[in-house]
């Protein structure tokens, strides 16, 4: 890639990023500012009506026990101390796997020395064996698209460049359909989501940004949490193959486009120069230095 290219990569990111991040900020602001609001209210309310028999360091000292508890999963939501285990077998494997996959919801952290270590030492080991394997399987999705790609459609024989694009957002509409559509409608039947909570929780998967304010199988017990959660593994799997593939297509484009582009200029120089050689040697000629011509 060419410096020049390059910079102006590294410049379209920076505004790309003031953007987003002005937008994530209007969007986003005003409902943490009313969070904040209610939540001091609430606060101060409650301690009015209770300054008799508890004082506001109490109040602190509680509330971060009730997060702490919360966040360690042994209280859910409504108050429950029976919520269930982080750290059971399939939570566990799920666990690990997202960490690999460098998904990392962060709804699920170790808290003991031991656990930090291991993940971090099983993590250092594991992604890039994963990766191998994702690169792997995202080049037999390459290998099939590109067979698929290269069947015709009778009826567009003569349409070459139409029958390519049709072929294109054929494949890659099927596959978002069998990835993300219907996976997320059966997220939004199990966990209760909305369907578009539930492509949200899919697209945030697959780019392995994982913000972890949607996971699946938190309130799922018993045997039916491993297959479920393993199920659940192999979709990600594939999914991040196949955004792979379809990242790696993109980029074989773009650098045969860039590719092709520098050929041209080349061309183009050269054709300049075998120009000017073309005249100076008419020019010799026609002056008689025929000493130069030779």
């Amino acid at each position: 890639m060419e410096g020049k290219t390059l910079l102006i990569l590294i410049l379209v990111l920076f505004v790309y990023s003031l953007i987003g991040g002005a937008i994530m900020m209007a969007l986003e602001q005003s409902n943490e500012e009313t969070a904040t609001t209610d939540i001091t209210t609430t606060l101060s309310t409650f301690l009015t009506d209770h300054s008799s028999c508890m004082t506001s360091s109490e109040l602190s000292a509680f509330l971060t026990e009730v997060r702490d508890a919360y966040d360690s999963g042994v209280l859910s939501v409504n108050g429950s101390t029976t919520a269930a285990t982080q750290w059971d077998f399939g939570n566990s494997i799920f666990f690990v796997l997202t960490a690999i996959t460098t998904i990392g919801y962060g709804n699920q952290t170790p808290a003991t020395k031991g656990g930090q270590a291991f993940i971090v030492t099983f993590a250092l080991i594991g992604i890039p064996v994963t990766g191998l394997m994702i690169a792997g399987i995202a080049e037999k999705i390459k290998k099939f698209n590109s067979y698929l790609r290269n069947k015709t459609i009778p009826c567009l024989e003569k349409y070459t460049k139409t029958e390519k694009v049709l072929k294109y957002l054929l494949i890659h509409l099927t596959i978002i359909c069998l990835l993300i559509l219907i996976p997320s409608a059966i997220f939004h039947t199990l966990e209760g989501w909305t369907y578009g909570e539930a492509i949200y929780y899919s697209l945030i998967t697959f780019t392995t940004i994982g913000f972890g304010d949607f996971v699946v199988g938190t309130e799922t017990k018993g045997g039916t949490k491993i297959v479920y959660k393993l199920v659940v593994i192999i979709w990600i799997f594939t999914g991040l193959a196949w955004l792979g593939a379809l990242i790696g297509e993109c980029t074989e484009t773009a650098k045969a486009f860039t590719e092709k582009k520098e050929k041209k200029q080349v061309k183009n120089g050269s054709d300049i120069d075998d120009t000017y050689e073309d005249v100076n040697t008419k020019t010799d000629v026609a002056t008689g230095d025929l000493a130069k011509v030779a």
